[in-house]
C-alpha cells in the first residue's frame, strides 16, 4: 500500500500520479444554538447572567471570520458591499419646503450647527459606520453602546462594538425582553471571566426605550424612573425569519449548501498539482546496443564497473540538460541507426518521444467561475461589479453604472441602521427636529458631463 502524505490539508498517494484533495464541510459550524451558557458573573454586574451561545461550540463568529479570510473572492464581496453601504459617509441635512411647497434638502454646514458636526468629529463617527458595515454585512448585526454625560440626559459618546465579541442574555421569562449584552473577547474559550454587561436597549422601539429609562417618558406603571446607568447597548441588526437572538446572513447559506468549500478546494488542488505532481516532457528509449558502441567511443572498458557507472550517468546527465534547458529549445538531436533486412525494421540507438500531459493546464476553471458567481449572487453582488469576468468578458460602462445605481439603493435597510444611533442622539439631546443625517449615494455620471461623480439624495442631486 501507498504511503499517505498530508500538505497544508491536501492528501496525495506516495509512489503515485493520483493527487487526494479533502473537502471541508462548514455546514455546521453556521447550524444554530439556542443553548445557553453556564450563569456568569459579569465584572460590573454583581449578579449571575446566562448568555446564548452563538453557533453549536460558541465559536461561530470567529469561525466564519476565518473562513472569509481564506477565501479572497469571498472577502472582496465583503469589502465591497460595506463600501458600498458607507457610500459618500455621513451627511447632515435639514428639511424644507420652497415657496411652492416641494419638499428640498438642504445640505448644512459645520458654521450653521457646531454642536452636531463636533459631537461627529469627537466621536469619529466616520470610522464607526465603516465598522457598523462590516459587521453588518458580515454577520448580519453590529452593536452600538451609548454613553450620558454624569448627572445630565446627554448623550456624549457613540462607540461601536465588535459583533464578535458580543452575546446576549436569554430572554426574561415575565417580559420577554432580552436585558442584558455581554461583551467578552473569551467568548470562544468558555466560561469567560472578562465579561462586561451593559443593559440592551429594546430592539422593536430602542428611543421609547431609553426616554423611559432616563426618566425622560413615564413608564408603565405611570411614574418616571430615576436613571440607574451611564451606557446602554444597542443592536444593529438585520432581521431574520426565525432567530430571536442573533441574525443569520442569508449568504451563509454557500456554507450550508457546500459551495464554499468547493470554492476553496479548488486552490488546494491547483496546489498541490504544483506541489506534488512531477510533469514529464519525453520518453527516451536508448537501445542495449548503443552502450557498447559509447564505452568505446570513450575509451571506456566495459570491464570497469566504475567507469561505465560514470560514463552512464555522465551521457544521461548531458541529455536530460539538452531536453530540460530552454536554451536548447529549436535545437536538433540526430542519432544514428541501422537497417535490419533480415527482420525488415530499423535499430535505432535511441528514440525520444514526447509525453501528452494529462493536466493541460487551467481545470476547474469554469467551474471556479461557476462558483465565484454564486458567491456574489448570495451576497446580491454582480460579479462584475467587484472585477470577476468570465467567458463572455466584461460589461460596459453603461451596464456597470446601472448596476452601481442599483446596488446603492438596496443598501438602504443596512444605512438606516447605521444612521440610528444619531436619530437617538437628536432625541435625547434634543437638537432641530428637522435635522436629518443621511448616507448620499455616489452617482456616476458619464465623460460628456466633464465629471466623474456627484452627491445625490433620491432622486435630488446634492
Amino acid at each position: 500500500m501507498a504511503e499517505i502524505f498530508e500538505v497544508g490539508g491536501t492528501f496525495f498517494l506516495g509512489g503515485s500520479s493520483t493527487l487526494v484533495v479533502e473537502m471541508g464541510d462548514s455546514k455546521e459550524m453556521v447550524g444554530d444554538s439556542n443553548t445557553q451558557s453556564n450563569p456568569i458573573t459579569p465584572v460590573n454586574v454583581k449578579k449571575e447572567i446566562k448568555f446564548v451561545r452563538r453557533g453549536p461550540n460558541d465559536k461561530q463568529p470567529i469561525e466564519v471570520l476565518d473562513k472569509v479570510y481564506a477565501l479572497s473572492t469571498l472577502g472582496a464581496t465583503i469589502a465591497f458591499n460595506a463600501k458600498m453601504a458607507y457610500g459618500d459617509g455621513i451627511m447632515v441635512i435639514k428639511k424644507k419646503k420652497d415657496a411652492s411647497g416641494k419638499l428640498i434638502l438642504e445640505e448644512q454646514l459645520e458654521s450653521e450647527l457646531p454642536d452636531i458636526f463636533k459631537f461627529l468629529t469627537d466621536n469619529n463617527y466616520i470610522n464607526s459606520v465603516q465598522e457598523w458595515s462590516m459587521d453588518i454585512i458580515t454577520l448580519f448585526e453590529s452593536f452600538c453602546e451609548l454613553v450620558f454625560a454624569r448627572g445630565e440626559n446627554k448623550i456624549v459618546d457613540i462607540n461601536p462594538v465588535e459583533s464578535t465579541n458580543s452575546r446576549l442574555s436569554i430572554s426574561d421569562e415575565k417580559t420577554g425582553q432580552i436585558e442584558w449584552h455581554g461583551y467578552s473577547t473569551k467568548w470562544h474559550e468558555g466560561n469567560p471571566d472578562d465579561v462586561k454587561a451593559t443593559p440592551l436597549l429594546n430592539r422593536r422601539s430602542p428611543i421609547r426605550d431609553l426616554k423611559v429609562r432616563r426618566g425622560l417618558a413615564l413608564n408603565m406603571r405611570g411614574v418616571y424612573n430615576k436613571p440607574k446607568e451611564n451606557s446602554y447597548m444597542l443592536q444593529l441588526m438585520q432581521p431574520t425569519p426565525g432567530r430571536y437572538y442573533h441574525g443569520k446572513p442569508w449568504w451563509w447559506a454557500i456554507f450550508e449548501a457546500g459551495w464554499y468549500d468547493f470554492a476553496v478546494a479548488i486552490p488546494e488542488f491547483k496546489k498541490a498539482l504544483l506541489k506534488n505532481q512531477m510533469t514529464l516532457k519525453y520518453k527516451v528509449d536508448i537501445s542495449v546496443g548503443f552502450w557498447p558502441k559509447y564505452y568505446k567511443s570513450k575509451g571506456v572498458v566495459e570491464s570497469d564497473p566504475a567507469a561505465v557507472k560514470k560514463a552512464k550517468t555522465e551521457f544521461l546527465t548531458q541529455l536530460d540538460k539538452f531536453l530540460a534547458g530552454s536554451e536548447n529549445a529549436g535545437k536538433s538531436f540526430v542519432s544514428e541507426y541501422e537497417y535490419d533486412r533480415q527482420k525488415g525494421y530499423e535499430i535505432k540507438d535511441i528514440i525520444i518521444t514526447p509525453i501528452e500531459s494529462f493536466f493541460k493546464g487551467g481545470e476547474y476553471l469554469e467551474d471556479s467561475e461557476e462558483v465565484t458567481n454564486i458567491i456574489c449572487y448570495a451576497l446580491e453582488t454582480q460579479p462584475s461589479l467587484i472585477g470577476a469576468s468570465g467567458k463572455k468578458g466584461s460589461i460596459n460602462g453603461t451596464e456597470a453604472r446601472e448596476l452601481f445605481i442599483i446596488k446603492q439603493s438596496m443598501m438602504k435597510p443596512i444605512r438606516d441602521l447605521l444612521v440610528l444611533p444619531l436619530y437617538i442622539a437628536k432625541e435625547i439631546n434634543g437638537w432641530d427636529k428637522d435635522i436629518h443625517f443621511v448616507i448620499p449615494n455616489i452617482m456616476l455620471t458619464t465623460l460628456d458631463k466633464n465629471t466623474g461623480a456627484e452627491k445625490q439624495i433620491g432622486n435630488q442631486k446634492i
